[in-house]
């Protein structure tokens, strides 16, 4: 794929997902600076892997809902959307295959080395999952212990 052809996808893909979250976002604007946490995908795993309540339903519910667009809901008041921008730059990016998202659901949940190891060969997948996942530790962590 040429680059400009890339950079329209991901300039189309980045307006439609703006578009949702300007359309689902609350009246009370919650806007967060981006924040990448610890911006790493094992240290983000590691963290995950440290904490006590991993199945709470407000824990599963963050994991679930911060790296998708505010939809204003009060269930999800204090996370949803907040990592949202991280989440639609990890989709946006093309090395973010099926084949490392199959490789990730392959690993035992805690095994950090085996997470870290699926992007071997997707250094810029990677990077923007690092900025996601460790959004996405650092956001629930108060939630998940």
């Amino acid at each position: 794929m040429s680059f400009l052809r890339r950079a329209t996808v991901v300039a189309s893909s980045m307006f439609v997902f703006g578009v949702a979250g300007l359309a689902c976002s609350s009246s009370d604007d919650d806007a967060q600076p981006l924040d990448n946490g610890v911006d790493d995908v094992k240290l983000a795993c590691e963290a995950r892997a440290s904490w006590t309540t991993p199945a709470a339903e407000k824990c599963v519910a963050c994991r679930m809902m911060a790296s998708s667009p505010d939809c204003g809901c009060e269930a999800f008041k204090g996370f949803g959307g907040h990592c949202a921008a991280q989440g639609d730059a990890r989709r946006a990016e093309p090395t973010c295959t099926q084949q490392v998202a199959d490789c990730r659901t392959a690993c035992a949940e805690n095994d950090c080395a085996c997470l870290d190891g699926c992007y071997a060969a997707a250094e810029a997948c990677k990077k923007a999952t690092a900025a996601e996942d460790g959004c996405v530790a650092k956001i629930c962590e108060q939630y998940c212990n």
